[in-house]
Order: C-alpha cells, then structure tokens, then sequence
C-alpha cells in the first residue's frame, strides 16, 4: 500500500480511548456559552433570570405571588420566593437522592416535562438552576415546605453533604443564594440598573406577581414592581414619555386549546414602530410566529374597518403593514404548553400553529373593538393613512434622490474625505462634529483606511420627524450616501463601505446632543449596523499625565488612579502593627480594594439596620468576632472584651428582648459610652460577612495601624480606609497633571496620538443588549413630551462627572 507524500510523517488513530464523556455540570463549566450565551455581564445576569424565572413559573401555575432579589456586598445574589418550594423527599430512580439535589446537579431535571408540574412555564430546557450551581463558586438552597426548612449547600456544582432539616417553618417557598465563579465570569459584578430593567417587564408580563430588588453593596438601591394592569400597565408605561392617539390602551385576549393570548396596543403620535413579543414570559427579540400573526391580522382588520366606512376610498391603495404600524406600541404575550424557541436562548418562537391562532384572534377581537369605539377606531385609521401618505412621499423623495444621486453610494457627498482601501474590514468612517473639527481630522488621519465625513451643525432629531423629513435633511443624505447600506426597509448591511462607523464629538453638551442625535438616526433607520457591532463612540482623553519622560492620555478618573498605581505602587512599602514589612504588588493591592469595599457595604447594612453606635462599639472593642450564641456568652464576650485602653461592663440584661446594655470607659480619657446590643445582630449573614472580609483584610496588610512609605515620604494610615488615601496620595507625588476639554483644544497631531491611532486611542463600541430599554430611552431623551426628560436629568444628576458646559 503505497503512502502518499502529502501523508502524515506520524500514523495517529482515533478510537474509543479518544471519547470524552463529561460527567455531570462538567459540560456546562466546560461550555458555559452554550448554555448562558456568554461568560461576559450578559451570561453573569443570565444565572439571575433563570432562577427568577423559576419563581415566575410557579406564580404563573397560581402559588406564587412574591419574589425577592437581593445583591450582597461579597458579590452573590439571592433569589427567594413563596411559592411551593422545590420537593425535598427522595428519588427512588435516582438513587435515592432528594429532589433538590437532582434539580440542582442534573440537566434537564425539573417538573416541567410532563406537563403536569406546570402548564406554561419558560423554563423548558430544565437547566435553569443546575447551571447557575454549576457556573457558582458555592450555592445554598433553603427550602420551605412540609412543615419545615431544608437546606443544602453546594461548591462548584457538588453538594456538601446531604439536605437537612434546620427549622420548623409554616410557610413554603425556595430561597437560594449563590456567588458566581470568578474563575468562570470576566467581571462577576452585577448591575443593578439591568437587573431592574429585566425585572420590571417581568412583573409587567406577570399580572399581579410583586417583584422586589434590593442592593445591599453600599449604592443602596431598592426597587419594587407590581402591576395589577399587566401587560396594559406595561403600555401605559412605555407610552409616558409619548403622546397618544386614544386615550384607552387597546386591550384583547383569547384562550385556545394549547394556548392564551393577550394583546395590548396603543397608537401614538410617534413615527416609529415598538412592537414586542413574549412567549411564556420570555422575550422572543427576533419574533417569530406570534409575531407574524398578529402583523397579519392588524394590517387587514384596518384595511377592512377603513373600507368599510369610507376611509379608504376606491381608488386609495391599500394600507402596508408599516402604515398600520407607525406610532404603534404594543405587547403581543402568548402562553403555550410546547413552545419552540430557536436555541437555549429562545430568542424567536418556532410554533406554526400559534401564527393562525394569534391571527384569527386578533382580527375577530380588534374588529370587535374597533366597532365598539367607532370615535378611537377614526383616530387610529386616520394615523395609518398619514402615515401612507408619508410613505408615498418618502418613496417619491427616495426615488429623486436616487436620480440626482444623493442615495447612489456610486456618488458619494462631495465632503467625504475617502479613504483609499476599498475592503470595508479594514476601513472606518469618522462622523467628525464641525468643519473644523473635521479639517483637523482630515489633517490628522491615516488616509489609507481612515475616511472622515465632517457634519455641519445637529441633524435632523428623527425622533420627531416622518421619514420624508428625514430624508431632506443633507447631513443625514450625506451619512447615507457614505455608508451605502440604505435604510429602513432597503437597509442591507452587506453593502456597508466602512467596518466601523466612529461617532466623535467635542466632550461638551453640544457634542453629547449630537452624538444622541446620531445614535438616535442609527437606532431608528440603520438598526443593523449596531446590531452588527459596527457602531463605535471615539473616547477623547480627559486628562494627560506625565511623570519624568513618560505620557500617557488618560479618559477617566479611574483610569486615571489605575495608571498611577501601575507606575507608582512598586515603590511602595508597607508596615502592619505587628511589624510586618511587605512591598505592594498591584495584584495584592486591587484584593485589598475589593475586600474594602465589601467590607464597608456590610458595615452600612448593619448599622442601617442596629445603628452605627452600636456597630463602631462591636468593631473597636473587636466584638465583632465573638461567638455570641446566648446572652450569657455574650456578656462573657463584653467583659473579656476589657483592656488597658478601656474598661467595659454590662450595665443591664433584658432577657425577653434578648439584648444586653453594655458600657466602656477609656482609660486615657475617662470618657463613657453605652450602647445597646441586640443578639439577634450575631445571627445575621451581614455580620457573618463583615468578619469575612476583615479576614480577607488582614490576609492582604495585615492590622492598623500601619506605616506606608515611598523612599523619604511616609504616611501613618490608622485604618484600612486611611490606608487607601494614602496609597493614592503617594503615588500622586510627582506626577503632573493637565485636563482636555475636547477635541476643539488640539492640534492634528494630538488628535492622531490621542483619538485617532488605533494603537494609543479608546473607542467605545455601541452595543444593544435591550432592545426595549433602547427604544425607551431615546423617547425619553428625544421625544415631545418634557416631563419625562426632566425626571430623568433629576435621577441622573448625581452620577454626571466632568460636566463641561
């Protein structure tokens, strides 16, 4: 047998000693994108929503009414609810293990499979909760039923031992509590703004569920959701910040053999369409049969209604779907036995049959209502018609546009300054604030994949304006004609002649309304070059700093403490109480900022809670670490507490309260204090947690006082939090410091190295994770109504640094 040369030099075989078979969550800590999308902020939020889908589920099935989120200062999230709580007792075919145990180590474990557990339920894959412990450094599971509370505690996806009974308990529900792996997650630290966000459509789809998120990180957050209204609520709700065509959101509903449907709709004076879809509470972003007919039945019932009385006459066209659709807002929710999501991410439903069902539903129900409300049903006909009459003149705009070749990508706007390479992977576009902005840009840029397009003045706000006003407007022709992908209905992302479009405005107000103005254009009208990542926001330094012969533009604050401690933590020594002398590395370092911060969130939870005197008294007589177990070892602890800086005593024992009243003297002084402690403070998690990350303190600079030095120059921090000014101060000296106020401060030649060099510069890419809290917000910031404009600059003053006005 003759051996080709091309064959390999050595024979490899490939048998059944080559078959991996992972066992257990094996494959999900392997794979964790397969089943939570990513390893990034959306996959760390993800293991949030499948566990509060869970309560979801059971509220759905009538045995849940509550759900309670809270985030705590080690970084692990809680997630409780009073439904029936997770069977407890053994499963004979799983060897004997509890229920809880095989739903939270088995995939595609649960009681959603027979149909019989549940009737709807989102989570269908089974995996929701056997992931999260899978992707969790350790989970605990309590729960509540039967007469008692059970729990069981997990690392890693493995148990620690067998589930036991810890209490008597009268109520039910599952309260489970887990920290996510960092050794798994990029940046394992939840956002309480998308979490609210999520939440809040979740109790808006849940008709009556009250859900709560609670921040216990020091930001001190707190949100509570709770709509009787359901989906119409959730209308209402999306429509505040727009003005409405009838004053009654349109309300239908439906129940098949398989399946419900509920519709809620309402048109407002708006252009633009924000129609979305759920199924079994989950939200279908790319549609799919639900969607499709509940298009079909809109489109032909107002066509129907307008025909029939004379709205549309003989010779009128028909209405088109995105006539009968603009200014529309509207929920399409449906509930189904079986539903078919494309993938784990069930992101567009699959069922055909439902597409007849919401069809026939919508039109037998919007006809009947349109018919009852002959006033409301004139008002949302004759917005349709205005809206194809905008259509045919934006149509006719298009077409003499295209013939003097403003639309044509072939004539490109006579202010581009194109660039030469012709491969659209490697080039970018510069929307460039002002022409002389713009010359500096076309000054400074590498002309062989950097095209510039300065803009003249704001565009268009197309948040206020029908296409065809949109389409007048030379600026917004100019970005068009640049990009070359078209709009709306033509768009085709294929054709885009630049890879990256970089939005750069001056760091002032005027900039930050321009690039809303553009972001605004992009999310309406060319949605799919955020979509596919092409959007970018160019980052002018905020400050530069130099020390000796080292530069460097800095963009923020913090990125400006980072470079300071990068150049200047080395030089650092540091001396605990005990004497003990150790350089800062910058690893060690960033471990002590993060117990700090945990450190100081529990303290805040603690003393919102039982006071800060009585907190301050427990951490500088060291009773924090006292094992408190009754008042008898906690008086033990007060006395025994005494030492040559003070004298302490119990004053008094009130045993029916179960708190003692404590007193100190200082020695040097003779200065008195008395508190009041309360045991019940030794059997909270927060205090169990407060002495956690003090040892996670001492384990990185040991115990104050401390003596930090950087050659001659010392400090004598007396705390931990002292000790990080410190730090900072003295990485400080020496360094000097100027601020930027934007781009119309610089040459060309700091344009490039700042701004513009893809080496040294900082660009922002433009990412869409909420499709509706996008289209939100931009009606917030953009739309008719002030009001709502002005509550939002009110809630996000505070957060606003380097305001330049």
């Amino acid at each position: 047998m003759s051996t080709s040369p091309d064959a390999p030099s050595v024979t490899t075989q490939y048998d059944s000693g080559d078959i991996t078979v992972l066992e257990g969550l094996e494959a999900v800590r392997r794979r964790p994108g397969m089943y939570i999308g990513s390893t990034g902020p959306r996959g760390l939020h993800h293991l949030v929503y499948e566990l509060v889908d869970n309560s979801v589920d059971e509220a759905l099935a009538g045995y849940c009414d509550r759900v309670e989120i809270t985030l705590h200062p080690d970084g692990s999230c809680t997630v409780a609810d009073n439904g029936r709580g997770i069977p407890v007792s053994a499963m004979a075919d799983q060897g004997g293990k509890s229920a809880l145990e095989v739903v939270l180590t088995v995939l595609h474990a649960g009681g959603k499979f027979g149909g019989e557990g549940y009737k709807v339920s989102g989570g269908l894959h089974g995996v929701g909760s056997s992931v999260v412990n899978a992707l969790s450094e350790w989970l605990l599971a309590e729960v509540r039923r039967d007469g008692g509370a059970f729990e069981q505690r997990y690392e890693i996806g493995v148990p620690l031992g067998p589930i036991e009974r810890v209490r008597d308990a009268s109520d039910t529900g599952t309260t489970i509590t887990f920290l996510p792996d960092p050794n798994i997650f990029e940046e394992p630290d939840f956002d309480f703004d998308t979490l609210a966000q999520r939440l809040r459509e979740t109790a808006f789809l849940t008709k009556g569920l009250l859900v709560r998120l609670v921040d216990r990180r020091g930001e001190g957050g707190e949100v509570e959701f709770h709509y009787e209204g359901g989906i119409q609520d959730f209308v209402r709700h999306l429509n505040e910040t727009r003005d409405p065509v009838h004053r009654d959101v349109v309300y239908l509903e439906s129940e098949g053999h398989e399946a419900t449907l509920e519709v809620a709709l309402q048109w407002t004076a708006a252009y633009s369409e924000s129609v979305y879809t759920f199924a079994n509470n989950i939200n279908t972003h790319e549609g799919g049969s639900h969607l499709t007919g509940f298009r079909t039945a809109l489109t032909r019932t107002l066509n129907d209604y307008a025909r029939a009385k004379g709205l549309l006459k003989e010779k009128d066209d028909n209405l088109e779907g995105p006539d009968t659709r603009e200014g529309l807002t509207a929920i399409v929710s449906v509930k189904l036995r079986e539903p078919q999501f494309e993938g784990q991410t069930k992101t567009k439903l699959g069922n055909s049959e439902i597409t007849g069902f919401v069809n026939a539903a919508v039109t037998q129900r919007l006809a009947e209502y349109m018919e009852e409300h002959p006033t409301e049903a004139r008002a949302i006909c004759g917005k349709a018609i205005n809206a194809s009459q905008a259509r045919l003149a934006a149509r006719k705009a298009r077409d003499l546009a295209r013939r003097k070749g403003v639309m044509d990508s072939t004539s490109l706007p006579g202010k581009l300054a194109d660039c030469s390479d012709r491969d659209p992977a490697n080039t970018e576009l510069f929307l460039v604030e002002g022409d002389s902005a713009g010359g500096s840009a076309i000054m400074a840029r590498q002309s062989s994949f950097q095209a510039i397009l300065p803009l003249r003045g704001k565009i268009i706000n197309v948040e206020k304006a029908r296409i065809d006003k949109v389409l007048s407007n030379t600026e917004i022709q100019a970005m068009i004609t640049a990009m070359g992908t078209g709009i709306d209905e033509d768009f085709d992302v294929a054709k885009a002649r630049y890879h990256k479009l970089i939005i750069m405005t001056d760091a002032d107000v005027d900039g930050a309304h321009i690039r809303t103005l553009i972001l605004t254009f992009l999310f309406r009208h060319m949605r799919g070059l955020i979509e596919e990542g092409f959007v970018y926001i160019a980052c002018p330094p905020l400050y530069k700093v130099k020390q000796g012969n080292q530069e460097q533009y800095i963009e923020k604050e913090l990125e400006l403490e980072d470079w300071l401690l990068e150049r200047n933590l080395g030089d650092l020594t540091l001396e605990d109480a005990e004497g003990r002398t150790s350089a800062l590395t910058r690893a060690r370092y960033q471990r002590f900022q993060r117990a700090l911060k945990e450190h100081e969130a529990w303290a805040g939870n603690l003393r919102a809670t039982f006071g800060g005197a009585t907190l301050d008294f427990l951490q500088t007589h060291g009773l924090v670490e006292a094992d408190a177990s009754d008042l008898d070892t906690l008086q033990a602890a007060v006395t025994a507490a005494s030492d040559d800086r003070a004298t302490l005593t119990v004053e008094s024992v009130d045993t029916e309260a179960e708190r003692i009243r404590a007193r100190s003297i200082q020695a040097s002084t003779g200065e008195a204090r008395t508190v009041v402690i309360p045991l019940e403070i030794f059997r909270t998690r927060e205090l169990a947690g407060l002495r956690g990350a003090r040892a996670k303190l001492r384990d990185q600079v040991g115990t104050a006082p401390f003596r930090l030095a950087r050659g001659s120059r010392t400090r004598t921090p007396a705390s931990y939090e002292a000790l990080r000014v410190a730090v900072l101060e003295l990485c400080r000296e020496g360094v000097q410091l100027s601020r930027f106020k934007g781009l119309g401060e610089m040459n060309s030649e700091q344009l490039w190295e700042t701004t513009m060099d893809p080496e040294r510069r900082i660009l922002q890419q433009v990412v869409m994770d909420d499709e509706m809290a996008v289209g939100e917000l931009f009606a917030k910031l953009m739309g008719d109504k002030v009001e709502p404009r002005r509550a939002f600059i009110e809630d996000n003053a505070r957060s606003v640094s380097n305001l330049d006005v």
